[in-house]
């Protein structure tokens, strides 16, 4: 998964962007100059990776122009996938600065950038493995991640199904695979890869026992992928408590009751915070967060009266919605904050 990305010129930062949390500046100040000096000295490669603790980064140098293009991953991340990114990046950077490089380049022409970087990071996008036994509920929350109807009857999954996911501009890939004993030839080939692996179980002490299977198997094929589990059907009088959970497998457990269609929200969140993805942080969820705030605050003031206000924020979440690609819903909140402003 593509975490942050940074152009450097003649040693200097001139471009970055984050989608995710990585390397802190400080980090990243100690390990440039060592980076600098052994990619433009005489036997420097132009091209490669380094690795820093959980983090891959890699690179594409210009020695001409003093270039330094780079890309911060996970350490499972393909370098053959990221190369062609990194090409593609110093090329429409030529393309439309090269001219500008000598005489300083500004940071307000380089924002022109960011569709760029935002479409490299939809190319590099994170692999999301849900794993667990039959019956625990893994379809049901790939529904409900998907906003799909929710199935109320259980049907088994057959060897899987992997589905691409847009969640404002955030765009993964979700594995739910089968979760019968007989495709557990298969389990292992699913896992690897995965940026994210979330176990699910149905909260009861004999799943949970059992689970701690998937465990060692996350550990065996996906030892780089961010962990955690799904402590679903936390409604039924025989649930394990989340934090009970935790003390018995050893692994941060989030609450869940996935037939709930209001849980979708939280199922969004949980997935930004197991990929270390803050709204703080990542350009691609502050929209999500603004608009599900905006919706909040325009709820109240239609609880107070303020009709007024509710179509001023009406307005502002259809525009959000727009920026997101969701026009269906932008229209919707348009034709709301009309009627208001109406009344």
């Amino acid at each position: 998964m593509l975490r942050q990305i940074y152009i450097i010129h003649d040693g200097k930062i001139i471009y970055e962007r984050s989608y995710g949390k990585a390397l802190s500046i400080e980090d990243l100040n100690s390990i440039l100059p060592n980076l600098i000096e052994t990619v433009f000295s005489r036997l420097g490669e132009e091209q490669g990776s380094w690795d820093y603790f959980k983090f891959k980064l890699n690179f594409l140098a210009n020695n001409e122009k003093k270039l330094l293009f780079i890309l911060v991953t996970g350490l499972s991340d393909d370098f053959t996938r990221i190369r062609t990114e990194l090409l593609k990046l110093a090329k429409e950077f030529l393309n439309l600065f090269q001219e500008s490089i000598g005489s300083g380049l500004d940071n307000t022409i380089l924002t022109l950038l960011d569709p760029l970087m935002d479409g490299i990071h939809r190319n590099l996008k994170p692999k999301i493995s849900l794993v667990g036994f039959s019956g625990v509920g893994k379809t049901t929350i790939t529904q409900l991640i998907l906003a799909r109807e929710i199935p109320l009857q259980h049907v088994p999954t057959i060897t899987g199904e992997v589905a691409t996911v847009k969640i404002g501009k955030l765009i993964f890939l979700l594995w739910d695979f089968a979760g019968q004993e007989q495709f557990s030839f298969l389990w292992n080939k699913f896992i690897q890869g995965s940026d994210a692996v979330l176990l699910i179980s149905n909260s009861t002490l004999e799943n949970l026992e059992k689970s701690k299977f998937f465990l060692e198997l996350i550990s065996e094929e996906a030892p780089h992928a961010y962990s955690a589990i799904i402590g679903n059907k936390q409604d039924l009088p025989d649930s394990v408590p989340v934090d009970e959970i935790e003390r018995i497998m050893g692994v941060k457990t989030y609450s869940m009751i996935a037939i709930e269609p209001n849980n979708r929200e939280k199922m969004i969140k949980i997935i930004a915070d197991i990929l270390d993805m803050s709204p703080e942080v990542s350009p691609l969820l502050k929209p999500i967060i603004e608009r599900d705030g905006l919706v909040k605050e325009a709820q109240i003031a239609l609880e107070n009266g303020d009709f007024h206000s509710a179509a001023q924020k009406f307005e502002r979440i259809a525009d959000i919605c727009l920026e997101i690609g969701d026009d269906t819903l932008s229209k919707e909140f348009f034709e709301k904050s009309i009627k208001l402003s109406t009344i």
